[in-house]
């Protein structure tokens, strides 16, 4: 293997061997793969001397272990799960570095996810303590260090990164490298891969104008690039063949919850302290004290209303939303909110002519 790439597809295929063990009703693990995992937990259990063995082993025994744990970080235990089920220790330890998690994630945000992993992932990470696990030090000689700042900051904002990538974009935004952006035909025939394109951030202050109205374009946080203000939003083109062509984050300032949330997913939400309350139509109350809670699933005459008519075609083209359709469900999850004590994040997946267009208005 050659280049991130051929390793980014390498893990990618190593998780969907994985993956494909795991239906709706799974509850537990194969016998094989309980042996896999317990290695893992012991990997990430051992000091951080790791003093068994040589100096080479010594590395590439460190290298997997702080890959583990950026998994787990970043995008959650159901993928952590699967890293340590399909590839050895060893062969995450020496491609490690050379894997970009931001590639990972967009996969990840675009596979279709069979209940039973998140069962299973969710029951065990609880059990061995993963989450504490994660959170001891790990020497940066011959760790992760070597992975480059670019190959974080692209990850797609979603539920395990929502607050820590919005606060480092606040924080060190100024000066940031702006990637370059591709205006694309969609009847292009010269159209490049979906690995060729970039993930496009920060739209411009004249383009959301021409998609969102006037208290969208507002509630949109705004940030500072090169000492030019722009508008919090990311696009991906994932390209796996997945349901969602493309994905689109809205980074919403705090201030705009409350009306977002009603209008939406008809709740209303309240921190208390550090828990949040999500009070339902029915009057029932949801209470988390976990840094953030993600909402599902609105009606398309809402979707019309909120984001516009070009968003709300968009969402109509994409696959997962004609299938929702062709199942006759009336709501979609083509939408989601993932709420946090700073704001929220709002995904949209969109069909990919359409897609385009929206690009082409928001990063000209």
């Amino acid at each position: 293997m050659s280049s991130h790439h051929d390793h980014d597809n390498w893990l990618i295929e190593e998780l969907k061997k994985s993956m494909i063990t795991f239906d709706e009703n799974t509850t537990s693990l194969l016998e094989g793969q309980k042996r896999s995992f317990e290695l893992c937990c012991t990997l990430l259990r051992e000091d951080d001397d790791l003093s068994r063995g040589g100096k080479s082993r010594r590395s590439i025994r460190q290298r997997a272990r702080k890959f583990l744990k950026d998994i787990y970080q970043s995008i959650g235990p159901e993928v952590f799960l699967l890293c340590t089920l399909g590839p050895s220790i060893t062969r995450l330890g020496e491609n490690a570095l050379r894997i970009r998690l931001s590639t990972i994630q967009t996969w990840w945000c675009t596979a279709l996810k069979p209940q039973g992993l998140t069962t299973v992932a969710t029951e065990l990470c609880q059990a061995k303590t993963i989450s504490s696990l994660v959170q001891s030090k790990d020497h940066d000689t011959n760790g992760l260090s070597g992975r480059r700042p670019s190959e974080y900051s692209a990850l797609p904002v979603t539920k395990r990164n929502l607050e820590t990538e919005s606060d480092r974009e606040t924080r060190n935004v100024q000066g940031h490298k702006r990637k370059k952006v591709l205006t694309i035909s969609p009847t292009d025939s010269n159209l490049p891969t979906v690995h060729e394109q970039p993930v496009l951030e920060n739209a411009s202050l004249q383009g959301i104008v021409e998609v969102f109205d006037t208290y969208m374009c507002n509630a949109i946080r705004r940030v500072n690039v090169d000492g030019e203000s722009k508008a919090a939003i990311t696009m991906i083109f994932p390209g796996w063949g997945g349901p969602v062509d493309c994905l689109m984050s809205l980074d919403v300032c705090q201030w705009g919850i409350a009306q977002l949330s009603m209008t939406l997913f008809n709740v209303k939400v309240e921190w208390t302290e550090c828990v949040l309350h999500v009070i339902l139509e029915n009057g029932m109350t949801l209470t988390t004290e976990t840094s953030e809670i993600t909402l599902k699933g609105v009606e398309d005459k809402v979707i019309n209303k909120v984001f516009g008519s070009g968003i709300y075609h968009a969402i109509a083209e994409c696959a997962v939303r004609r299938r929702e359709i062709a199942e006759g469900r009336n709501v979609t999850e083509c939408v989601s909110m993932t709420l946090t004590q700073n704001g929220a994040i709002i995904n949209l997946s969109l069909g990919l002519e359409r897609g385009l267009r929206i690009q082409n208005k928001l990063y000209t």
